[in-house]
């Protein structure tokens, strides 16, 4: 479909908003991560992001994900246009950090096995036009 930029982000009371930049891995280790739950049915789910041994509070969405840090209970990389506004609101501080930028490509899928229904042919016609793509991409205001 795409692809996602991603922000290391904190809010301007969590301790990491005033660390020394670039934050490498042992500084960002010492603070809680908040992580969205995987939520695929089947196979064993994807961790992304987290350090090993680091403390981590797991949350169903990534609203929700989003939500804790705004509150400051814990840092983590979040999508840039989801966390576009509150950079800009200044409700949370974007962070420079040691490891590589995150980009992230998005695609789609779905079960095969049912037939193409006139509801799923409807649906990958729309995902196939520009404007979709980039409503799906980009449009995370609540």
């Amino acid at each position: 479909m795409g692809s996602v930029d991603f922000v290391f982000a904190v809010a301007p009371h969590h301790p990491l908003a005033s660390a020394k930049e670039p934050l490498d891995s042992e500084e960002i280790k010492r603070h809680r991560a908040v992580a969205a739950a995987d939520s695929s049915q089947r196979g064993r789910g994807v961790t992304v992001n987290l350090l090993p041994g680091q403390d981590v509070l797991t949350v169903a969405t990534m609203q929700h994900k989003l939500e804790a840090q705004l509150r400051g209970l814990g840092c983590g990389w979040l999508p840039l246009p989801l966390a576009r506004p509150y950079l800009d609101a200044g409700r949370l501080v974007a962070k420079p950090v040691s490891q590589p930028r995150r980009n992230i490509r998005v695609g789609y899928v779905w079960r095969a096995g049912s037939g193409e229904g006139r509801a799923l042919a409807w649906w990958l016609a729309q995902v196939e036009q520009p404007r979709t793509r980039l409503a799906l991409l980009e449009n995370h205001h609540q």
